[in-house]
């Protein structure tokens, strides 16, 4: 393997983009950072440290733990907006902060989660493949 296929532009990851055709979410649009930018492992490693003994099983973390902080990073690191939401009705839900935490902490909603990961990975990756697509590898 290349190490020009490994490496990613962390400026760039921390910008944003808009990523669409998000496998199982129709016509949903997510503008996100990548993950694991700078900001998101700052955030990720003091909510971990922050975790109580009584929340660490043999030195592992609760799943419901590792969720809660998972949504927090990618509330306040991640999602920067999204286009083609809509209600039952098929209203269109604009962006705001306050939907965007329910959203990605109510574990019924779950599914919105995982495209917000999904979609940041693809933006992580994606910077990636523009970085070598500019080098003209």
């Amino acid at each position: 393997m290349k190490l020009s296929a490994i490496k990613v532009d962390s400026t760039r990851l921390g910008q944003g983009r808009w990523i669409g055709e998000i496998p199982e979410m129709g016509d949903l649009r997510l503008k996100v950072r990548g993950i694991g930018n700078t900001e998101y492992r700052r955030l990720q490693s003091k909510l971990f440290d922050a975790v109580p003994r009584s929340k660490r099983v043999h030195g592992r973390i609760d799943p419901d733990e590792v969720d809660r902080i998972t949504a927090q990073c990618l509330l306040d690191t991640v999602l920067l907006d999204w286009e083609g939401l809509t209600d039952d009705d098929g209203a269109t839900i604009p962006y705001s902060c306050d939907l965007a935490e329910q959203y990605l902490t109510d574990p019924d909603f779950a599914r919105f989660r995982q495209a917000v990961s999904w979609a940041a990975t693809v933006a992580a990756d994606e910077v990636a493949g523009n970085d070598e697509a500019d080098r003209g590898n």
